[in-house]
């Protein structure tokens, strides 16, 4: 016998009864005990004793088998130029400035990324020109001169290069927010991922309100401050509102199409810096919109919620009102001062999301950085479940950049019980053909290859359980697969010790040589399946995903029990039992 059979018999033992030992926890269902304990006592969890001898470590069931939602949100690009062009508005104002560059205007009058500054001489614009060669060279570029009423003025963009990098880092920075706010939210094994070049694909298993997830995840959080236009009184503005809607035909609507329509018919009587942005009234039992107060605003967004520091919801001690207080960081505690300090008087539209939260008069300058978001007239329990929400999600960050839901398929606990039934049935079918196959047709060698195949699918949901992967139908499906290519390995294993004793060879003769001339076959077919599995892994989404981990890890534990485990076991019969003649 091999002087390395005591410590592979050693090491095949250990991986059974460390197989055996992860998987209980997820057989047993101690995951549902742990969650009805911490739910119950977060901070003393009270569980069975033997609970805490297993890790906590559990296969996940995936979205297919457990029941959840799907959705891919499409993220807005041109609207996250738009808005990206409007923050570096404020930078450059600030930056010329600086430089005693004194603008007569800035902005960007189509909303596609293009700003148009304007200066009084010519020695400004190539002052200006300087300093965007200076501070700004890679990101941003002139476009043309041109004049704007009769002054010298520079077109400037983003260059081709920058872009692609912003919305690169936009989408990734979008990704990790929505994966944020769904930490917070409590959502167990999410999957949120990239899909494409402005996609992101979101997988939320065992959802039990998947509603307000979704809105959670689509309100970008998108805090905005806007001053009110006072070119025209309050009662102006409606009469113009009203006297759109019924020339051009338009619904009583409020969301952001409706908006952009109104505004569109309005183009000719509001000024071209100025739009029609609307403060929505709920009614306080039923939570529907009501009705919407118009307010004639400036496009410019003189500050964003990226110079947010915090978010929290708090109770207004007089009025027992629940309100969102916020504070920005330093820098944006500065531009808040300047704002104030420079429009006092004036109203300051706060926004979230394109809609006027409120329009608070500045009265003096607010030097202390800081604001507050109210929730109006509803009920208290309403209120509270919202401040929680944009609270949680403007101190997560709010997004970057707009999404929209792209798709959406909900998937039902009954599904997924039936996935999960049928998934088991196919799989008892496939290994029972399999065990029985082998059994006939190799009698006591397919015996073996058994006992292998069943330690196989127990290495297989060690691992899993041990990395806490989750498991789909696909993966099933993996493991199904992976269970014949078991006993692939050992058919050609039993096939060249079948060819060795017909040419006469003694059983040790035989096992010795029909595993050394098998060794390659089974070696090189198996690696190239793994690297097709890891091919799939790098380069798949989803269900793709969810087979190669499976088919992956049942590649490597095949070559260990088709190899390793069976060889031990015909090396006993041999030593021990010191059989003459081998059952194939």
């Amino acid at each position: 016998m091999s002087s390395t059979w005591k410590w592979k018999s050693l090491l095949s033992v250990l991986a059974l009864l460390m197989g055996i030992y992860f998987i209980i926890p997820t057989v047993c269902h101690f995951q549902d005990g742990w969650r009805t304990a911490e739910a119950a006592n977060p901070n003393d969890p009270q569980v069975p004793w033997y609970y805490h001898a297993f890790p906590k470590n559990y296969i996940n069931l995936g979205l297919d088998l457990r029941g959840g939602i799907y959705v891919e949100m499409q993220v807005d690009v041109p609207d996250a130029i738009k808005r990206q062009a409007d923050y570096m508005i404020t930078q450059l104002t600030r930056n010329f400035k600086e430089k005693q560059v004194m603008p007569v205007s800035i902005d960007q009058p189509e909303g596609n990324g293009v700003i148009v500054a304007a200066f009084n001489t010519p020695g400004d614009v190539a002052a200006a020109k300087d300093i965007l060669a200076d501070q700004y060279n890679g990101a941003l570029h002139v476009l043309e001169e041109t004049t704007v009423n009769d002054h010298p003025a520079l077109k400037i963009t983003f260059n081709d290069k920058y872009r692609n990098f912003l919305v690169g880092e936009l989408v990734k920075q979008a990704r990790e927010t929505v994966a944020n706010r769904i930490d917070r939210y409590g959502v167990g094994e999410p999957e949120i991922r990239i899909q494409g070049d402005d996609r992101i694909a979101i997988e939320l298993p065992g959802m039990s309100d998947p509603d307000r997830a979704i809105n959670l995840i689509k309100q970008t959080g998108l805090l905005e401050f806007k001053l009110v236009n006072t070119a025209k009184t309050p009662q102006e503005v409606k009469l113009l509102v009203d006297e759109a809607r019924k020339t051009a035909n338009l619904p009583e609507g409020y969301s952001a199409e409706d908006v952009a329509k109104l505004n569109a018919a309005l183009k000719d009587k509001i000024p071209n810096d100025s739009e029609i942005a609307y403060q929505l009234v709920r009614d306080p039992i039923i939570k529907k919109i009501t009705s919407g107060i118009p307010y004639l605003i400036f496009k410019k967004v003189e500050l964003s919620g990226q110079s947010l520091q915090n978010a929290r919801k708090d109770i207004d001690q007089q009025n027992h009102d629940v309100e969102v207080l916020i504070t920005f960081d330093k820098g944006g505690a500065q531009t808040f001062g300047e704002i104030t300090k420079a429009n006092v008087g004036k109203q300051l539209a706060i926004m979230l999301d394109g809609y006027i939260n409120s329009a608070p008069r500045i009265n003096e300058p607010i030097l202390g950085g800081s604001a507050r978001i109210t929730f109006g007239s509803q009920d208290f329990e309403s209120a509270n479940r919202e401040g929680d929400d944009l609270s949680l999600v403007l101190r997560e960050g709010a997004l970057p950049v707009k999404l929209t839901e792209a798709t959406k398929t909900v998937v039902g606990p009954t599904l997924g019980a039936d996935s999960i039934r049928q998934g088991v049935h196919a799989s008892l079918v496939a290994a029972l053909v399999v065990v029985l196959f082998m059994l006939i047709y190799y009698r006591l060698s397919g015996l073996v290859a058994n006992i292998a195949l069943a330690m196989n699918v127990v290495l297989i949901l060690a691992c899993l359980a041990l990395f806490g992967a989750t498991l789909t139908l696909p993966g099933i499906a993996g493991i199904v697969l992976t269970m014949g290519m078991a006993v692939d390995a050992n058919v050609i294993i039993n096939e060249r010790i079948r060819e060795e004793i017909r040419k006469g060879a003694k059983p040790a003769a035989a096992i010795g040589s029909g595993y050394g001339n098998a060794m390659r076959a089974v070696i090189d077919s198996n690696i190239t399946t793994l690297i097709a599995g890891l091919v799939l892994y790098q380069f798949g989404t989803g269900p793709i995903r969810g087979f190669a981990v499976t088919l992956s890890i049942g590649i490597l534990t095949t070559l260990f029990t088709a190899v390793v485990v069976t060889r031990l076991i015909y090396d006993y019969f041999l030593v021990k039992r010191k059989i003459e003649k081998v059952s194939i």
